[in-house]
Formats: C-alpha cells, structure tokens, sequence
C-alpha cells in the first residue's frame, strides 16, 4: 500500500514539477498556482503548530474551486525513510492531527485529507491557517501538500511540509 501512494505521489510530483520547470501554463492557458509553506522546522512531540499555507494565483484564469490536498510525503533525499504523516486522515472527516483551519473549508472529503475553499480569482493571493497536532515519535514528520483547480486537474502545484520532532 505505501508502495502504491508512493508511486501516485510520484506521478502527482512529477505532473507538478513539469509545470514548475518553465513552463507557467496549462495545455489550456491558464497559469498554475503558486503555494508556500510556513511551518516550525523543528517541533516537540505532539505540540500544536500552525502551518500557514499562502497560495498565489498569478492567472491567466481565475481559479473557480480552490483545493487543497494533503498525501504522503517521499523520503527528503534517498535512504532516507518516510516521514511519518502528520495529516493522514481519519473516519468521517476528521482527521486527529487537523485541530483547526482558517478560514473554515467548503467541504472535506470523507477521509479528511482534501480540502474544497471557493474561487480564487487571477492576480490574488490567499493564505490557509491549518493548526496541526505533530506525531509524538521523535524525527522527520510531513505531507506533501497539493493546490489545485477543482475545475482542471492538470492545474496542480505542490509543497512540501516537513518537521524535525525533536525531544
């Protein structure tokens, strides 16, 4: 099964890093988005930290449906294992790790792992405040986190999220 997810977030990485080697538009013209990540590089065990997720929509085109994704991360560089996933889901929505989020999401999946927010209209910038719970087992913890139009799925970015849980 990780070898599975693994292999998607792969794909998924590899779909997105295409975009950000030069080129800036999607086989339909319009831009992709552009997401960064704030978070503590260092965390104590099971402490909360909020992780402010500012996404850049530099058009062309509006982006209708704005979501946001949280999967697997692959090791940081080779030999290394996994992070252990901080957001990695839960039954009914509700993924443990997910304390808070501002401004509160349209919808989440059954999973808790995808995030629905509204439009996103060209040249604007948002910013998402997720207050994650971090793994109380010492060392690497993270997801990579995708943006993407709910309307085309070929416009996608991602991010990555990663901590030392130290302590």
């Amino acid at each position: 099964m990780r070898t599975c997810v693994a292999a998607c977030f792969a794909a998924l990485l590899a779909l997105t890093s295409c975009a950000a080697g030069g080129e800036e538009l999607t086989s339909s013209g319009k831009g992709y988005p552009r997401p960064t990540i704030e978070f503590p590089a260092v965390t104590a065990p099971g402490s909360e930290q909020k992780a402010v997720l500012t996404i850049e929509n530099p058009g062309p085109g509006d982006i209708p449906v704005l979501l946001v994704t949280f999967v697997m991360a692959a090791p940081a560089s080779p030999g290394q294992g996994f992070p252990v996933p901080i957001v990695n889901g839960g039954p009914g929505g509700k993924d443990p790790n997910v304390v808070s989020i501002d401004p509160e999401p349209d919808a989440v999946d059954a999973r808790g792992v995808n995030y629905r927010f509204g439009a996103l209209p060209e040249g604007e910038t948002t910013s998402i405040t997720f207050t994650l719970r971090v793994p109380k087992e010492a060392g690497p913890a993270g997801n990579a986190i995708t943006v993407s139009d709910g309307s085309e799925v070929e416009r996608a970015r991602g991010v990555r999220l990663q901590t030392n849980v130290e302590g």
